[in-house]
Parts: C-alpha cells; structure tokens; sequence
C-alpha cells in the first residue's frame, strides 16, 4: 500500500500540467475519491450534477456547520503535487432555506447563498468553475450563481488566514484536482476561448474594363418652352439620413433602448467576442452605461458589466446590487439606499445609470445619486484604458440605452442576435 501511494506521489510530481484529452469530453467519476490532472487556468471546469428527488432545504444538523452529503460536490485543489493543497471548494445541487449553498474554504468565513434555485429546480445540472486572474465564478446552466475575488476574502477571528488565503488561491497555479462524494457525477474541461482577429481582406484595386471613347452626342436645336408646356423639374439628390455619430453635439436624440445582450455564450465566445460588446469612451464621456432591470423579490438581480481596453483585453468587471458594489481591484462597499429606493415595489422597473466620466465613478437610481468614489493611482489609471463593454449575466427583459456616441457591435442587436426573440 505504501508503494503505491510513494509512486501515485513520485508520478503527481513529474507529472506536467496538461489535460488528458479524453477529459474534454464527459467522464463518469465513479467513487467517492477520485484524482485527475486538470491545469484550471486554461479550462473551465464543468461538473453535471444528478440532483436527488428527496432532499431537504432546511436540514435539522445544529448550525449547519457541515452540507448536506448526498446533495453536496466538494474539489480539493492542489498546485505541483497531491500533497500542496491550495483550496477546496464545496457546493450543492439545492438551493438552502438559511443560504448554506456554496463555500470556497480559503475565501469565506462562512456558506454563501445562492442567486437563485440551481437549475430552476431541473434535475440535471452542468455546473461550471471559471477561474481568473483576480476572480472565480460559478455558473450553473449559464446563470451566475456564485462569485469571488481573490483580494476580496473575508475577515473573521475564527480564521485568522484568511483573506490572505484567498489571495494565494488566485495566484496558484492549479494544475490537479481531487474529487470528493461525487460518485456518479461527470466532469469535464472546457477550453478557455481566447478572442480571434479576423485578417482584414487584402485591399485589391477594382479592374477597369478598357472602354471606347462615347460618341459625340447629337445636338438638336433649342426648343424654348411655351406657357402651356411646364419647366422640367430639375433633378435632386436623394437625401441620406445621417447616422447617429455624425449627427452635431447640439442634436438631442433619444437613444435607442435594446437588450442586456449577455456576453457569456458560445457565439460570443463566452465575453472574448467584441461583436458582442459595445464601444464607448467611459472616462472621457459624460453619457454613462444606463440599464433598466425590473425589481424581484426582495433585492435587485446582481448586474454585472465587463469592461474591456482598446485591444479588447478585459479589464476588470463592475457589479452592483441593491445592497453592494464592486469594480476589480480597487472597490469593495456596501451601498445604503435612500428610502425613495427602499420602498420600491417588486416588479417595478428600476434604472441604474454608471458614470466614469474624469475617473469618479457615480451609480445613480433614477435621479438619486447612491454612491460616489474619485479612482486614483493604479486604479484610475486602469480604468481610464476602458473603451468597451459587455453585459454579463443578464436576462432579456433588462435593456440599456445606445447612445449616440456608443457603438454596438454586430451581436448587440435589438433580439441579441436571435438569442432575445422579439414579440
């Protein structure tokens, strides 16, 4: 037994951080401790889950200081070796009525709750880990339900590591995964689609046909209207609308309102795709990102906005709440909502108007002015390369307004090209 273990150690060791190709398609983990080489940074790790008919949302086991097992998914994850452990992450396939649902050990202080019921309630999951330089997200058929930004851990006195644990997590590299009371559950790696240019097309002068020179038109007298015989309108030029851009900054149009088209699809190359951004000067224009989202339940739907340089490198993300906001890297705060806010109804439709105009970033709730922070340093110098955006975890029925000076791309069309059927 020893060997055996010596050897499994001596081989996880040597071993390089490449996928086995066979684990891009499904594979059955088929105990309850099984140990694959899976390098995280280059994929995205899917779990299809199995959720059981029986279950229970508040189960009676004192503090609920451990999950559900039969219900539950735990990934230890390990940098170079078996024996470096750098992170587990614990989840289930139900939704917990005290919000017990999800748990990175080396980030959280304690369970965090879900956005919504996995799945809707399905019995068949694809769950999917995307790990980033500063952040991870959990996603379960394509909806957000989970995030976390390695310098964003919690403080507790019961885990004095913490945050500096969540920390060395994103900086780990991740190159192996040992999978725990996942028995009967499949796995797979995702390649991480890294965005494509298209080669522009040569540009070929057009080839002229040689022709002969016209013949000399015939002239026939001039014949001088009568009064009886009418003047020849002369002819105009069909006149061209102007497009948006080239209409004078003292032009006031409204805007057009479209779909959050998200981001997070095959066709758009799960936010690499620019065809599914939209081009705008965030810190040198006035006009900010406005978005409208109906109110639910008892807070707003998380938003979440990626904001991409130049080259279409992703910046950072802007996400906010009824409740919160954060911009990667540089804000973490709870917001406090005027009782205007406070007291709005579920259903009501709600818009968020994001400014970043000369680096202050301001979040606005109609009129009212709810947070308002001048970036500086590193954090304004980060942000002042923003010249795009794209939605994120977003629905149909919230839309945004183009403006004159953005430009959307091909993909943000007014049915998110074809994944936003219009009535």
């Amino acid at each position: 037994m020893f060997v055996v273990v010596a050897l499994q150690v001596l081989l996880g060791t040597s071993l390089s951080a490449v996928l086995d190709p066979s684990l891009t398609e499904w594979k059955l983990i088929e105990t309850d401790y099984e140990q694959v080489m899976f390098p995280l940074r280059d994929y995205i790790l899917e779990v299809k889950a199995i959720r059981p008919d029986v279950y229970d949302t508040n189960p009676p086991y004192g503090e609920l200081v451990r999950t559900d097992k039969h219900t539950t998914m735990m990934a230890m994850l390990h940098a170079g070796t078996w024996r470096k452990h750098v992170g587990r992450l614990v989840w289930n396939t139900i939704k917990y009525d005290r919000g017990y649902d999800i748990a990175i050990d080396e980030c959280d202080a304690r369970y965090q709750g879900y956005h919504s019921f996995p799945a809707g309630g399905a019995k068949e999951q694809i769950w999917a880990w995307n790990f980033f330089p500063d952040n991870v997200i959990l996603t379960c058929n394509d909806e957000l339900q989970y995030s976390q930004h390695f310098d964003e851990g919690d403080v507790n006195a019961r885990k004095p590591t913490l945050p500096q644990t969540c920390r060395a997590l994103g900086d780990a590299d991740i190159d192996r995964i040992t999978f725990r009371h996942m028995a009967g559950e499949y796995i797979r790696g995702r390649p991480k689609v890294e965005p494509t240019e298209t080669p522009p097309k040569p540009e070929t002068e057009p080839q002229v046909e040689p022709t002969k020179p016209p013949p000399k038109p015939e002239t026939e007298p001039k014949v001088e209207p009568t009064e009886s015989e009418p003047l020849p309108k002369p002819e105009t030029e069909p006149q061209v609308e102007p497009t948006r851009s080239e209409l004078p900054d003292e032009v006031v149009i409204p805007p057009e309102v479209n779909p959050t088209c998200d981001c997070w699809t095959l066709e758009c190359g799960y936010c690499s795709n620019m065809e599914c951004a939209v081009k705008h000067d965030l810190i040198n224009s006035e006009v900010g990102i406005t978005v409208q989202s109906e109110l639910r339940g008892k807070g707003f739907k998380s938003r979440s906005i990626i904001l991409f340089d130049g080259d279409g490198n992703a910046i950072g993300t802007l996400q906010w709440n009824s409740k919160s906001l954060f911009l990667t890297g540089c804000i973490s705060c709870q917001l406090h909502m005027p009782a205007a806010v406070r007291q709005i109804k579920p259903g009501t439709k709600v818009e968020w108007t994001v400014t970043l105009t000369d680096g202050v970033l301001e979040l606005k709730v109609g009129e009212e002015l709810v947070y308002e922070n001048e970036l500086e340093g590193e954090c304004l110098e980060r942000y002042s390369k923003v010249e795009s955006f794209s939605f994120y975890d977003t629905t149909c029925e919230s839309t945004y307004n183009l403006t004159k000076d953005m430009e959307a791309g091909e993909m943000m069309t007014p049915d998110c090209a074809g994944t936003c059927p219009q009535e």
